[in-house]
C-alpha cells in the first residue's frame, strides 16, 4: 500500500507549471526541427525531431522532479517508495500486469476504431506510428529508447508518483483514480485509444496502490510500451 505523501500544494502547483511550460517548448522545439515534403510526408530524418522534441520534455521532468524532491526533502524512495517490497518483485508484478493488459488494449482499440470507421469517423495515423515506420534503424532504435524507457518514467513519476497520491491524500480516492486515468488517456491525443488508455492509467494507480512502489507501475508501462515495437519487429499490423 501506498504511505501518505502529503505533497504540499504549492509544490505540486510549482511542479505543474514547470512540466506545462518545457511541454509547449519542447513542442514548439520539435515543430520547428521537423520537416515535412509537400505531400506532408515526413522525411527520413523526422525522428531526430521527435527524439529531440522527448529528451527535453523529459530532461525538463526529472529537472522538475529533482527540485519538487529537494523542496519536499524527500529522497526518491522515500518520494516513491523505489524499496518498497523488494524491487524484483515490484518489476516483476509490472510485467506480468502490462502483459495480462496487452489483449484487452488491443481488443478495445480495435472495437473501438471499427465503431468509429462506421460512423464515418477518419482517424488520422499519429505522427509518431509515420514517422516510425518512415525511420531507418537508428531512427527506430532512438524513438523506442524514449517511447519504450523514457516516456514511462517520466509518465508514471508525473501521474502515479504525485498526482495520484496528492489527490487521494485530499481525500478524493475516487478522483485520484480516475482523474489522473482520464488525464492520462487525454494526452495521448488519439481518439481511439483514449478508452484503452483510460483503462490502463486506473490499473497502473491500482497497481501503485497494491504494491507502494513505483517501480511496479513503471515496469508495466515499460511492458505496454514495448509491445507496438515487437509487432513492428514482426511485421503485424492489427490493423489489417
Amino acid at each position: 500500500m501506498i504511505e501518505r505523501r502529503d505533497w504540499k500544494p504549492e509544490e505540486v502547483l510549482r511542479l505543474t507549471l514547470r512540466v506545462l511550460i518545457g511541454f509547449v517548448l519542447s513542442g514548439l522545439l520539435q515543430s520547428l526541427a521537423m520537416n515535412q515534403n509537400a505531400a506532408g510526408k515526413h522525411s527520413a530524418d523526422s525522428w531526430k525531431a521527435l527524439v529531440l522534441g522527448q529528451v527535453c520534455f523529459h530532461g525538463t521532468v526529472v529537472a522538475a522532479m529533482v527540485s519538487f524532491l529537494r523542496n519536499q526533502r524527500r529522497s526518491w524512495d522515500q518520494g516513491f517508495g523505489l524499496s518498497a517490497g523488494g524491487s524484483v518483485r515490484a518489476v516483476g508484478m509490472g510485467v506480468l500486469g502490462g502483459m495480462a493488459f496487452l489483449p484487452a488494449a488491443y481488443g478495445l482499440q480495435w472495437g473501438i476504431g471499427t465503431w468509429l470507421k462506421t460512423l464515418g469517423v477518419e482517424l488520422p495515423a499519429q505522427t509518431a506510428v509515420g514517422i516510425l515506420t518512415e525511420a531507418d534503424i537508428w531512427g527506430r532504435s532512438a524513438i523506442f529508447m524514449s517511447a519504450a524507457f523514457g516516456a514511462p518514467w517520466v509518465e508514471e513519476l508525473l501521474f502515479r508518483g504525485v498526482a495520484y497520491p496528492f489527490l487521494r491524500d485530499l481525500g478524493w480516492p475516487r478522483l485520484a483514480l480516475w482523474g489522473t486515468a482520464i488525464a492520462f488517456g487525454l494526452i495521448h491525443a488519439n481518439l481511439s485509444v483514449l478508452v484503452p488508455l483510460t483503462a490502463f492509467g486506473c490499473l497502473l494507480s491500482l497497481l501503485y496502490q497494491h504494491s507502494g512502489n513505483l517501480l511496479t507501475p513503471i515496469a508495466a508501462h515499460v511492458t505496454f510500451n514495448t509491445a507496438p515495437f515487437v509487432l513492428l519487429a514482426l511485421d503485424i499490423r492489427l490493423d489489417r
